[in-house]
């Protein structure tokens, strides 16, 4: 999960003069609100966060990375994802149905071998680009929790493969304090799996067996936290954990299992 975000960033930064132009929206019903945050338009900060590498030799992961979010009635800006809000069913008895576009993506360990250079068993892997993916979702907003679904796919020439996310974010909050538990299952096909797992012939050793990748579909459970200082000022804190699937564990440069990953940050308001 640096695979996480590297990629936003540049994404961010493209894209922040963009979304001035949406600046007078409600914000209340932005597609750019989950359970536990704030219905603040604009949110600065920055968040730390530590989890273990899957690739075999790989050092633990540790950013520091800035947050960035905008939050308007059609255009958003949320966890490195620009989406655009094209259809909603407005407040009903049943909650609020809506869906639009997305643009996202995705960065692995193996981006730059610079950073594998000194891992002995990831020597000789070739650069795995990272992945821009275009999209759409789906989503329920209730008292209960927030339903969502989004299915991406590649924009690049090569074949890179599709990617899915199913996941549920339960709402609990207690005056100053917001708790969330989420629910999400991620689905890979076996090109994505295989672009950031798979070892061509070419980059199989004898210690290093070729592998090609499978379809995976893994689990992640979640739970974060958010207390309000004042109107601007709030801290967040989440802890995870990712199950992941066989076919990705079955490679020959991975080594764990699963990922556990703690994070904490502080935010600005506006």
């Amino acid at each position: 999960m640096k695979t996480y975000s590297l990629f936003n960033l540049s994404l961010v930064s493209a894209l922040s003069c963009f979304l001035s132009f949406n600046a007078n929206a409600d914000t209340l019903s932005s597609d750019g609100i989950t359970p536990g945050d704030s219905d603040s338009k604009w949110v600065a900060g920055a968040v730390a966060f530590s989890l273990n590498n899957v690739y075999k030799d790989g050092d633990n992961i540790n950013l520091l990375l800035p947050i960035l979010e905008y939050r308007g009635d059609t255009i958003f800006l949320k966890d490195g994802e620009l989406g655009a809000k094209l259809l909603s069913s407005g407040k009903t008895d049943n909650g609020v149905f809506s869906g639009g576009v997305l643009i996202s993506g995705q960065t692995s360990y193996l981006e730059d071998d610079d950073t594998y250079e000194d891992d002995s068993a990831l020597i000789g892997l070739k650069e795995r680009d990272a992945v821009a993916d275009g999209g759409i979702y789906f989503r329920h907003k209730s008292d209960l929790g927030l339903a969502k679904v989004k299915f991406f796919g590649d924009l690049h020439s090569e074949k890179y493969g599709n990617r899915a996310e199913a996941q549920y974010i339960f709402d609990l909050n207690m005056e100053q304090w917001q708790f969330n538990q989420s629910v999400t299952l991620t689905w890979q096909d076996q090109d994505r799996v295989n672009h950031f797992y798979g070892v061509s012939q070419s980059e199989a050793t004898a210690d290093r067996a070729e592998y090609k990748g499978q379809s995976a579909i893994n689990l992640a459970l979640g739970i974060d936290g958010r207390y309000r200082f004042n109107k601007n000022w709030d801290v967040k804190a989440a802890v995870g954990y990712v199950y992941l699937d066989d076919a990705i564990t079955d490679s020959s440069i991975v080594s764990d299992d699963d990922i556990s990953f703690v994070s904490f940050g502080t935010q600005y308001n506006f």
